[in-house]
């Protein structure tokens, strides 16, 4: 087989040695230490920010994960002001709080935000103001707030909501009746608006529609519009795949559809002038990913594809910069672009004013304003988590944030971009980590393969609780992010490559990846093991049945194992029908039985430890114990199944994050470094000493 060399050039600068111990690595004595496992989860990240009118200020929220001593429960998220010329952040919002979606008032005076204190509050918008003083609530929605927009004159808040239980359902409740329907008696989603006043308590919200569920709202500039996604039930089954665009008269509360959309539906988003809407969306509904950027007038009439034609990315989501330009950021590759599109007839294609690959940073689209030049975007790299940056449209993106100050004592695996090719020669890409202190000898390798599958592995931060990159490369392994065909970020075409053909060339790619890999004298053949999440699981499941010859550990979490019942068990059945496989189970018997790891337990020697939270709607659990049960069954002396509880499709709360850290890590020590076979004992249970359980006491 043909590969592509590395272009590349292989960093020595921290001289180390292989261990043949758990830990792996020696570094010399003065240089820093890799990444602990634990402190993965003490990393601080910037998710949310909006930008004020002047383009002065920027608020912005952090993550921090609760530490296993505090209740159990998600990230606290708290709020933050800085200057966009720089400076020290200001603590608006901080505590035992989840605050999100932070939003400037169109004057710029007041600052909304979304707000949840304490683990049986709900969230309600909250508005502060920006020179300072107590904060307010403005809603008092007795389901919680689940979205939110200022009106553009900052006169009235539109939130959307979940209907409250009815009292006589509430009495049985109180009696001990609790029945569960399963996708029946469903709670609507209706949105509401609320007149904003600076006051001591909310005022009384005004119901606009209730007879659809609404999942997002977009109000008009002049008052007299709106436009909302809605779908027939609260599903996450309609709102993938059946979610539709309407006309809101603000005046009369009467509405009408006016897109049809086909597939999944992204962001939509008014003009200035309110004679246009702009919305992304899949090219198609078998499309699995937003992926094209549209416009039409604001009643939906003549719509049109500003995607230009064989574009090799996917378009994500859109601001308009004037009544004429739309701002819209895209996945290109590993990076990101920020690009501006003219709308006029006939205009021509789009101008990439921010390359993502040039400024070393992968970013989310940027909180901007028509009043100012200047925009903030939250972005990430190799080495530097996500972090707030501000910009003015000429130049580099300026940071704004530094958290995270004892990361410059940690080292580091470098991490490069690697390409090749699969064995029909199609080009493919990835991302590889070097372990700490390489000496230039073949290392043992984790290949960590994303979910999805739509969706892909950007050069940027990758290092997180499920896929603990840098604390592998600690460790002296290298960590292999491939992305396989039907991956997003190479335009429509290659993520329909593996369209109805499940586990067929899209995880062959990724064996082919590992030779590459191997061919080049990076990897020990003999010691590489997989591992991922969802999607990525059920690539892991594959690998380590079907493809074991390769793999000589697997740590699989939350992964598919079976196509037919995980279609009948899943919370997504027609998202999994119409974009991935594009049949009914009936039409499919035969490829899907094909398809599913639990047919080939019997060719498993790899050992593989499964991990699923107990509550998964998306993936069932049963899915992990059937491909359990089935290697048991098969003589499989290696396979060990944890289930979390209360966690659904993924860990949220810190204990379940630690514990898959060190639980995988150990697991890849104990196959992979001190060369234990598949058929002697498995590595103990108890992982607790590892993470310093007891001595928290």
């Amino acid at each position: 087989m043909p590969y592509k060399r590395l272009t590349l050039s292989v960093c020595l600068g921290l001289a180390a040695l292989l261990a043949g111990g758990p830990t792996a690595i020696v570094l010399a004595d003065d240089s820093p230490a890799g990444m602990d496992p634990s402190r993965l989860l003490d990393i601080e990240q910037v998710r949310a920010s909006d930008i004020s009118p002047d383009g002065k200020l920027a608020a912005f929220t952090v993550a921090v994960n609760r530490s296993l001593d505090e209740d159990a429960g998600g990230a606290w998220s708290r709020l933050y002001l800085i200057d966009t010329a720089g400076g020290d952040p200001r603590p608006f919002v901080t505590g035992e709080v989840q605050v999100g979606t932070p939003s400037f008032a169109p004057d710029g005076r007041f600052l909304g935000f979304t707000l949840k204190r304490g683990d049986d509050a709900k969230t309600q918008v909250w508005v502060i103001p920006v020179d300072g003083g107590e904060a307010r609530p403005v809603t008092a929605s007795k389901s919680g707030v689940a979205s939110w927009k200022w009106s553009h004159d900052g006169a009235h808040l539109y939130f959307v909501e979940t209907e409250e239980t009815p009292a006589r359902e509430k009495k049985l409740q109180d009696k001990g009746w609790l029945p569960r329907y399963y996708e029946e008696n469903l709670k609507g989603r209706r949105l509401c608006r609320v007149p904003f006043a600076w006051g001591d308590q909310p005022a009384e919200a005004e119901v606009l529609v209730q007879d659809i569920v609404v999942w997002d709202v977009e109000p008009g500039p002049e008052g007299r519009w709106a436009v909302f996604s809605a779908s027939e039930q609260n599903l996450v089954d309609q709102r993938y795949m059946f979610s539709d665009l309407y006309l809101l008269d603000l005046n009369t509360s009467e509405y009408r559809m006016i897109l049809d959309t086909p597939g999944k539906l992204g962001s939509f988003r008014i003009a200035p002038d309110a004679r246009h809407l702009a919305w992304t969306a899949a090219a198609s509904r078998s499309d699995h990913s937003v992926s094209s950027l549209y416009v039409a007038g604001l009643d939906g009439k003549g719509p049109r594809n500003l995607t230009p034609e064989g574009f090799e990315g996917h378009i994500r989501d859109l601001v308009w910069r004037d009544k004429s330009t739309i701002l819209y950021r895209a996945d290109v590759g590993v990076t990101t672009t920020l690009s501006l599109q003219d709308v006029g007839e006939g205009a021509p294609g789009p101008r990439v004013i921010l390359d993502g690959g040039g400024e070393g940073l992968v970013f989310g689209l940027p909180a901007f304003k028509s009043t100012t030049k200047t925009m903030t975007l939250v972005g990430h790299n190799g080495t530097t988590p996500r972090e707030l940056y501000a910009w003015n449209g000429k130049g580099s993106a300026q940071r704004l944030t530094h958290h995270n100050p004892w990361l410059k004592d940690v080292a580091l695996g470098e991490q490069r971009v690697v390409r090749w090719q699969a064995a029909d020669g199609l080009e493919l890409e990835g991302i590889l980590m070097l372990p700490v202190g390489w000496d230039g000898k073949p290392f043992p390798l984790i290949v960590d393969v994303h979910g999805g599958p739509e969706s892909q592995e950007s050069d940027g931060w990758l290092s997180r609780y499920a896929s603990p990159g840098q604390a592998m490369c600690a460790r002296g392994y290298g960590v292999f992010f491939p992305n396989y065909r039907g991956s997003t970020g190479r335009g429509v075409a290659f993520a329909a490559l593996a369209f109805g053909e499940p586990a067929g060339p899209e995880f062959d790619d990724i064996v082919d990846g590992v030779r590459h890999l191997v061919s080049e004298g990076l990897v020990d053949a003999d010691r590489v093991g997989v591992m991922g999440g969802s999607y990525g699981g059920y690539a892991t499941n594959w690998l380590t049945t079907y493809h074991s010859e390769h793999f000589k550990a697997g740590v699989s979490f939350v992964g598919v194992s079976d196509l037919v019942s995980k279609r009948f068990l899943t919370d997504i059945p027609y998202e999994d029908e119409y974009v991935h496989m594009g049949a009914p189970v009936r039409g499919q018997w035969d490829l899907m039985r094909e398809r599913s790891p639990v047919t080939y337990a019997d060719r498993s020697r790899t050992p593989l430890l499964i991990l699923h939270g107990d509550s998964d709607p998306r993936v069932h659990p049963s899915q992990s114990q059937e491909l359990f049960r089935a290697l048991k069954m098969a003589g499989h002396p290696a396979v060990r199944l944890v289930f979390y509880p209360g966690e659904q499709h993924g860990n949220a709360k810190r204990f379940g994050r630690e514990d898959f850290i060190h639980r995988t890590l150990a697991w890849f020590d104990w196959y992979l470094k001190n060369d234990n076979t598949w058929d002697g004992p498995m590595p103990p249970l108890d992982i607790s000493e590892d993470m310093e359980l007891l001595e928290q006491d």
